[in-house]
């Protein structure tokens, strides 16, 4: 991922949540798709357990990434858009 110097401190962190959601995403679909290929039922369920810890990482960066925006609406609300 590039990060373009002139940047708004909030978009870049917004870039960087982003990308690390779509990383959270690629882990989740690996894990998922092992499980699905797992022979041992403890295998399986490890996997599983991976995925749904995946899950919920996906969960939490989505979260701040919402209150970042809600932050961005505010800011510019209050500054009238400067």
């Amino acid at each position: 991922m590039k990060i373009d110097q002139a940047s708004e401190p909030g978009t870049i962190i917004m870039d960087v949540l982003i990308e690390a959601i779509k990383r959270e995403q690629e882990s989740y679909d690996y894990y998922y798709r092992a499980a699905l290929q797992a022979a041992k039922p403890a295998t399986r369920k490890m996997l599983l357990t991976l995925a749904e810890w995946e899950k919920g990482h996906i969960a939490e960066l989505t979260k701040h990434v919402l209150e970042l925006k809600s932050q961005k609406e505010i800011d510019r609300a209050i500054t009238g858009g400067l």
